[in-house]
């Protein structure tokens, strides 16, 4: 059953992380404790957990089988009959994000207030304290990966429309857009917003926001609705699509030369923008005329000596 009384919920959440916290206080290990996401009663309402960074020392990591060779290590615990979703991070591997140099970059987070709640460490401290700002190359990287999100949706909305005539599965996707089209919304504000961004988006356009939601949820699957929807998303990345994709349009520009997807991928790994996301943003800026395509050579392994062939992008100097 789910909470009624936010008030008690909320003095049960905080005392969870009160307690967290006086456990962690007794392993020396630990270094640091990063809440992802406020606690107060305008966003207890949709939380079934608390989520945290656990910063330990380098080289104490506990791997379990269950963690493979993935470099992110998960566990859930529980105080207090909260579940607490944490991430355990080597104090090197904190550094790395919060330098830009990681997978999962410390970048400005639209979507979530972080708090620093416990740290042992001044140098943790200090970084969390100049990482933990608003800063321009992040939100335009975060409207590439919102804006790639939005093309990729599209492109997997409009084959399922035109080629696949399957207007269940359609009517799913369209609404991925729309959630698409609302994180990008969330972030061209520059402002942090923990309720869902469709609510944000619908308050502060509604009109647009309509047309390719709240129209989505009359009874029963409308082909023409879905499709209004589709073609006014569509517009939408027509006008602005080239905007949100400056910093990769930026790169192509000072590289004169065709750029395999896999070095745009490596180029844009601190940012924690999809592979398949940044090849449908790709793909759309040579529809749209943006940039051009060839193919370039990939070697899959490090004894490969046969090519396979790669998509490369580059813009036309002339």
């Amino acid at each position: 059953m789910p909470d009624t009384d936010l008030t008690a919920k909320l003095h049960r959440y905080q005392a969870a992380l009160d307690g967290l916290i006086e456990r962690l206080q007794e392993d020396r290990w630990v270094l640091a404790a990063v809440l992802v996401g406020s606690l107060n009663e305008e966003t207890i309402w949709r939380k079934e957990g608390l989520g945290l960074w656990i910063v330990e020392a380098d080289g104490v990591t506990r791997r379990r089988r269950s963690d493979g060779d993935e470099p992110r290590i998960w566990r859930t615990l529980v105080e207090q009959d909260v579940n607490l979703w944490c991430e355990l991070i080597p104090r090197a591997r904190f550094k790395q994000m919060v330098e830009g140099s990681a997978r999962t970059s410390f970048s400005y987070n639209f979507f979530a207030t972080r708090t620093l709640v416990y740290s042992t460490d001044e140098g943790i401290t200090r970084w969390f304290e100049q990482a933990n700002t608003l800063a321009l190359r992040d939100q335009k990287h975060e409207l590439l990966m919102t804006t790639g999100w939005v093309a990729h949706s599209l492109r997997h909305t409009r084959r399922l429309l035109d080629l696949k005539e399957d207007l269940p599965l359609a009517w799913q996707s369209a609404l991925e857009v729309a959630h698409a089209l609302a994180a990008v919304h969330v972030v061209q504000r520059s402002e942090i917003c923990e309720t869902p961004a469709i609510y944000r988006a619908l308050a502060d356009n509604p009109g647009f926001f309509n047309t390719v939601y709240t129209a989505l949820l009359t009874p029963g699957i409308s082909e023409y609705i879905i499709r209004t929807a589709l073609e006014t998303g569509e517009a939408w990345l027509d006008e602005h699509g080239e905007a949100h994709c400056e910093p990769v349009l930026r790169y192509l520009r000072q590289q004169h030369r065709a750029v395999p997807l896999s070095e745009l991928a490596d180029q844009f790994a601190y940012t924690q923008l999809y592979p398949w996301h940044l090849e449908a943003a790709c793909e759309w800026l040579v529809r749209a005329r943006r940039a051009d395509k060839l193919a370039a050579d990939l070697l899959l392994t490090k004894r490969s000596r046969t090519p396979v062939e790669e998509p490369a992008y580059f813009i036309d100097a002339a």
